[in-house]
């Protein structure tokens, strides 16, 4: 039985959109903001792991604060905050 860095990856990252989805099918993502992740998520410019990443720091913020709280931000916006973390890297 081989357990690669990988496989463990891959399984978090499935494990972080069940999470999101399965916080979604529960009301504590509304439709507008689903439909705010989904379109960062299917944006040609972002690799995978990017979206990785964004799904763990979604479900961070979900688990931090109320929902009313939590602003997803449009896909400019997002844009905008992957191109700081890519000058960054």
């Amino acid at each position: 039985m081989a357990t690669s860095a990988q496989s463990i990856q891959s399984l978090s990252n499935r494990t972080s959109f069940s999470v999101l989805l399965s916080r979604y099918m529960r009301g504590q993502i509304g439709d507008s903001a689903w439909g705010k992740l989904m379109m960062i998520f299917d944006a040609e410019n972002v690799t995978s792991s990017e979206r990785m990443a964004y799904a763990r720091f979604m479900n961070d913020m979900l688990a931090d604060r109320e929902k009313s709280l939590l602003h997803i931000p449009a896909r400019d916006e997002a844009t905008g905050i992957l191109s700081d973390i890519r000058a960054k890297n």
